[in-house]
């Protein structure tokens, strides 16, 4: 194969690769180094109720989101450098740990993200072997059958993998804003929501 040619074939899958992959990871990285959160502010709110003689009123102070000229909660954004890293990581907890008396693996497994990094590493080292196997045994039992069969049995074979990109592709047309109306439930909104409400990390973990 010619080396333009074999660029001409390589080049788009490169540029999206660049485009959903790589951007988005250093867009992520840098914004780990900001906090976002919404702004509040202090107000004394006064509350009375009928007496007897007078009213009794109460003063307190009650936290209230402050809203911008478009009746939109405001937030600000500051540099926390490492600091969400070592919230995440707990380096304090880890050495705790390990230290004499601390009990170890088990306590640092009570750490959350520990917790959720041995799921994670169990179920790659399981479940990656038995897809390779799998994959293997497909298509060999392909490259065997009779030609007759021989399309159906690859076109049901790659049908999960065509359903997961054409999911994903949905998904990313909504959040560009180039698919379903803002207001229909998508994949691809959810994650919208989450990116355009980085205070509520929950929103993330939905999408």
């Amino acid at each position: 194969m010619k080396a333009r040619t074999f660029a001409m074939f390589v080049a788009p899958s490169v540029v999206l690769m660049l485009i959903f992959i790589a951007l988005p990871l250093i867009s992520v990285f840098v914004q780990s180094f900001y906090s976002t959160q919404q702004v509040f502010e202090q107000v004394k709110v006064e509350t009375c109720t009928p007496g007897f003689i007078s009213q009794t009123c109460t003063t307190e102070l009650r936290s209230r989101q402050v809203m911008d000229a478009a009746g939109k909660p405001m937030s600000e954004t500051r540099f926390v450098g490492f600091a969400s890293y070592r919230e995440l990581l707990k380096p304090d907890a880890v050495a705790a740990a390990f230290s004499a008396g601390g009990g170890g693996f088990s306590a640092l497994m009570t750490i959350d993200f520990y917790k959720a990094l041995r799921f994670t590493l169990t179920f790659t080292l399981i479940t990656l072997p038995l897809v390779i196997g799998l994959g293997l045994l497909i298509a060999i039992a392909v490259n065997n059958v009779t030609r007759a069969v021989r399309g159906p049995l690859i076109f049901v074979s790659l049908l999960p993998f065509i359903v997961t990109g054409a999911i994903g592709s949905l998904a990313t047309l909504d959040f560009l804003g180039f698919g379903l109306p803002a207001s229909a439930p998508s994949l691809g909104n959810l994650t919208l929501q989450a990116k355009q409400n980085l205070q509520a990390p929950w929103l993330g973990f939905t999408a």
